[in-house]
């Protein structure tokens, strides 16, 4: 009942919002997930329509997901806090659809008003316009004709991607151009915290603009894509503050079918939390209950912004603790400096309460949740419920994370008080003791620096987790996130992302795509890396240099004064 109230409330909330602002929502739909996706970087629930969050299996009425939202914080150079965040929407809102203007981060209400709309492809679609595109009779879908490639004037030049098939620098699918989309089916669209006052959490606005796309693989034989749904964000500071202590964190309102039956745990080494039932059968015989097979829903951060430049190549975990900075390993220890990607810094769970460790009302206290303190500005301890009883410590940055942290880095290369992570004893809601219920939790990536002008790519992954044979779902989750993360790695190429440069350009990188030369303009450390990691060529560069490569996909990465810039580069 407190769910339906409450969908009661976030529908009122948005409807009250229309003539400001209507809220697109769209389906991703192309494997064993269908997924409600709303405009603005988080799901819903349409209660009133049947409409799931998270149904899965498909046309199965079953759910296994509420809410997920982003939240983004950091603090100016005047150390002001600014932060976007929020939850369900029934207080108000942080974030809007549309992009924002170069010059002060505002936006447009003719220019909101067009991007009122997520752009849905399929691969299916964009490969039949490229044999077809030109042909009589044939008609070109209404979101490859209206793709946002580039912004009005004012605003950022070049926004959705695209194949530029002539390579003149714009968008026109009369030239055979077409989206470059990601997977199967491929959501994009873009939100920003800046069109007005912040009325969900309160916080200063930060002048971000993130572009989205969510996308999935028609992989039926594939069981981890068959069952993941992707999420890219390239999310942009507009504004004229670098923010210090930055963090970006994803909320998780988990409901395993039935949902007063779940715990929620966290996988330190898979950078991954989730939620699963308390019991081996999910709730008593209702229509929405998965019964005797309950699956997991892992969130897994796949690879968060960049890390601050420290000059050196810091080394990923190969199984000894000694040898290794930390268990993430998307671009660690590949011979390249200052290319890493953060992972899940931490993972905190919160009560529906108004308690020091409940619901957060407050910027503070959504800033707090994301460095891990609770809302008196504590930080959480090992043990029980991390604030009030059951507590051993030490300081901790992981709460429930079981067995998947043997190098203790979750409490700072301490081993836990009490007795936990030795002797099989280690710390999860069934060993706390707690009483299953509604759950929510909060996965956070930091700590970086958010420069004024930049970019900061944000990568991750929704897996849904079954049992097969041999294991139950919750003991084949670090399996499966292993799983994803891989062919987000290795088989997708996607832990080097491109990275815009600023008004004043650090890099230029044409013809592109290129027939086999290519010529780069910029002064700095250049390198080139391919799409297994390795390192192509090094030099320091100054104006124009000739690249000859042999077929393939690059990233050629700039090093300047004036920061990084990456850009993919194509040899045909």
């Amino acid at each position: 009942m407190r769910k339906r109230n409450l969908l009661w409330m976030m529908l009122m909330g948005i409807a009250g919002f229309a003539t400001a602002q209507q809220i697109p929502t769209s389906i991703i739909e192309v494997n064993n997930v269908r997924g409600n996706i709303l405009g603005t970087g988080n799901v819903f629930s349409n209660l009133l329509s049947n409409d799931l969050t998270w149904e899965v299996p498909k046309d199965s009425g079953k759910s296994t997901l509420f809410q997920y939202a982003l939240w983004f914080g950091g603090v100016d150079q005047e150390n002001q806090l600014h932060l976007a965040a929020t939850r369900f929407n029934q207080v108000g809102r942080d974030y809007w659809m549309g992009p924002l203007r170069l010059a002060d981060a505002t936006i447009d209400a003719e220019v909101e008003q067009q991007f009122e709309h997520i752009w849905n492809l399929t691969r299916f679609q964009i490969d039949e316009f490229i044999s077809n595109h030109g042909q009589a009779g044939y008609e070109i879908p209404e979101d490859i004709l209206t793709w946002p490639a580039h912004g009005p004037e004012g605003y950022a030049e070049n926004l959705a991607p695209f194949v530029d098939v002539n390579g003149d620098g714009h968008y026109n699918p009369a030239d055979g151009d077409y989206p470059d989309i990601m997977g199967d089916q491929c959501l994009f669209f873009i939100f920003n915290d800046s069109y007005g006052n912040h009325t969900e959490s309160g916080g200063e606005k930060l002048g971000l603009e993130v572009h989205a796309m969510v996308y999935a693989y028609n992989a039926p034989d594939d069981e981890a894509l068959n069952n993941t749904v992707f999420f890219h964000y390239e999310m942009f500071n507009r504004s004229q503050n670098t923010y210090f202590n930055a963090y970006v964190g994803l909320w998780n309102d988990w409901d395993i079918g039935y949902g007063w039956d779940d715990y929620v745990g966290c996988d330190v080494q898979h950078s991954a939390c989730y939620g699963y039932n308390a019991t081996p059968i999910d709730g008593y015989d209702q229509p929405e209950a998965y019964g005797d097979n309950p699956p997991v829903q892992l969130c897994t951060i796949l690879a968060g912004p960049y890390m601050d430049p420290d000059g050196i190549d810091n080394l990923g975990y190969d199984g000894n603790c000694e040898s290794s900075d930390a268990y993430y390993s998307v671009n660690f220890g590949n011979a390249i400096i200052d290319d890493e990607r953060l992972g899940m810094k931490g993972f905190l769970y919160h009560n529906n309460s108004s308690a020091i460790n409940g619901d957060p009302t407050t910027a503070e206290d959504y800033y707090n949740y994301l460095r891990g303190n609770w809302k008196d500005g504590l930080h959480m301890n090992y043990g029980g419920d991390a604030v009030y009883s059951g507590v051993v410590g030490p300081a901790c940055n992981y709460m429930f994370p079981g067995d998947s942290d043997p190098c203790n880095y979750g409490t700072g290369g301490l081993l836990p008080n009490g007795g936990y992570n030795t002797d099989g004893k280690y710390w999860t809601e069934e060993e706390a003791g707690n009483i299953p219920s509604d759950k929510r939790g909060l996965a956070s990536v930091g700590v970086f620096t958010f420069s004024a002008g930049a970019m900061q790519p944000f990568d991750f992954a929704m897996t849904t987790v079954w049992k097969n044979e041999t294991h139950s779902a919750l003991e084949r989750v670090g399996t499966v996130a292993d799983e994803v993360m891989r062919k987000f790695k290795d088989d997708f190429g996607l832990a080097v992302v491109e990275c815009p440069a600023t008004e004043e350009s650090l890099l230029k990188v044409y013809p592109n795509p290129s027939d086999g030369t290519a010529i780069v303009e910029g002064s700095g450390k250049l390198m080139v890396v391919n799409t297994l990691g390795q390192l192509v060529l090094s030099r320091d560069v100054d104006g124009q240099t000739s690249l000859t490569l042999p077929s393939g996909l690059y990233f050629v990465r700039l090093e300047g004064e004036k920061g990084i810039s990456v850009n993919k580069l194509v040899v045909k």
